[in-house]
């Protein structure tokens, strides 16, 4: 679990010269920032408010895949993250930027069917 968290916190502070990273001015005092790898695939993406990361945030594979997805409220973690790896989902509850429950999804489940007569 910390390796995925220190994996998420190292990404956003040590993208090579490599990678591009795009600001846009969303309101006042608030940036969309997204980080592109040199395929031109996002890497992260998200917002920064008075100089603190927040609202949603993600990261993903060099592939595109969605790897964390998560949202920041004044430069803390809240609510649930999922990280996703080798197929499987962890879901990570924050509550103050405190990990206050981990569940882990690692077996497939069917939301719904459709029969198609």
């Amino acid at each position: 679990m910390r390796i995925i968290l220190m994996f998420f916190a190292l990404s956003i502070t040590s993208l090579s010269a490599q990678e591009k990273k795009i600001v846009t001015e969303e309101g006042i005092n608030t940036f969309k920032v997204v980080y592109y790898n040199e395929d031109g695939n996002i890497l992260q993406q998200g917002f920064i408010k008075n100089k603190k990361l927040h609202g949603e945030w993600a990261s993903f594979f060099k592939d595109g895949r969605k790897a964390v997805s998560g949202q920041y409220d004044n430069g803390k973690k809240t609510g649930k993250w999922f990280f996703w790896n080798e197929g499987k989902i962890r879901e990570v509850d924050f509550v103050d930027n405190n990990v206050v429950k981990v569940l882990d999804w690692d077996t497939p489940a069917t939301i719904a069917k459709i029969d198609k007569d």
